[in-house]
């Protein structure tokens, strides 16, 4: 995620440069079609034009504030998970002692039960991060957003197998990468390894219901990303909201230039600059929307679930 206070310039060409460029290029050719034919075809009443802008705004102003909700819902869900993970680590390391155990273990086999318990919790972030940043069917193309990530290396995906090798043993991540849900499956894993640290008496029924209690509430925030990642922003306002903003783009060269022609002389080539000022802002709008409905694509815009977390 993008946390700098003020977007860098170079970071806002590759977003730009392609729609500036027809912009330019777009209203200099309608200009210089007036200046030398004087087709009256060229000009279109302003108010008609300016009516479909307003309208346009305001559906515009809608989309960008349900992209927004997907954003922070997003970055809530995740920060849970953070909050619920740093419970577990805690929990663990309190509540897997020798005080109700059958067979009391030796410190060294006490600390290699809790590192193997929260070991395991960094496979299962891990986990859940790939699989949420993995492309669905909607989400193939690469746009700017995702080719600025890819260029900087602590955000390069890696394999699951490589990410879980860093945490499990070689035979766990055999298993989990073969499954179609890994994260889950770890979730799965821990729960039976605390109903066998149960029934060792390594923790007791008070500390095996809380520590239980944690997994369900991270299989509950696993179920609200998969739920913003499987059901896209809904097609119909996404679409239409591209067609409507480059219907006004298209149509505002021609209003502009009638605006422009009443003051006669050369002021008709400045529908070029105020042209494509107000059609990149309109488009940046846009595009603004369309790159935040997406919160776990690994972009620049998206929730910062940053690089694959450290071993220690």
């Amino acid at each position: 995620m993008y946390t700098s206070k003020r977007v860098l310039i170079r970071h806002i060409v590759p977003f730009a440069w392609r729609s500036l460029l027809f912009f330019l290029t777009y209203s200099t050719v309608i200009c210089g079609l007036y200046v030398h034919t004087h087709w009256p075809y060229l000009t279109i009443p302003f108010v008609p034009i300016a009516t479909i802008g307003t309208a346009v705004a305001f559906y515009v102003g809608f989309k960008s504030n349900s992209s927004y909700e997907r954003l922070w819902e997003g970055r809530r869900v995740w920060g849970s998970l953070t909050n619920a993970s740093r419970s577990w680590g805690i929990l663990v390391l309190d509540f897997v002692t020798n005080l109700d155990a059958r067979e009391p273990r030796s410190t060294a086999e006490l600390h290699e039960i809790r590192r193997r318990l929260l070991y395991r919790h960094l496979a299962y972030l891990n986990a859940l991060r790939l699989q949420l940043r993995s492309r669905t069917v909607w989400q193939e193309c690469v746009g700017a957003e995702h080719k600025i990530i890819e260029k900087i290396e602590s955000f390069q995906q890696r394999e699951m197998d490589k990410e879980l090798s860093e945490f499990l043993p070689d035979e766990e991540v055999d298993y989990f990468v073969k499954c179609q849900n890994p994260a889950a499956q770890i979730i799965r894993r821990q729960s039976a390894n605390l109903r066998e640290l149960r029934a060792e008496g390594l923790i007791s029924e008070f500390y095996h219901t809380e520590l239980q209690r944690l997994l369900i509430e991270f299989y509950n925030q696993q179920g609200a990303c998969e739920r913003l990642k499987s059901f896209p922003f809904p097609r119909q306002y996404a679409f239409f909201g591209f067609v409507f903003v480059w219907l006004f783009i298209i149509l505002l060269a021609f209003g502009l230039l009638t605006e422009m022609t009443k003051t006669g002389g050369w002021y008709v080539w400045l529908t070029v600059p105020f042209y494509t000022l107000i059609a990149w802002v309109f488009n940046t709008m846009e595009v603004i929307g369309d790159t935040s409905e997406k919160p776990f694509e690994n972009s620049i815009n998206d929730v910062p679930a940053h690089g694959h977390l450290p071993q220690h």
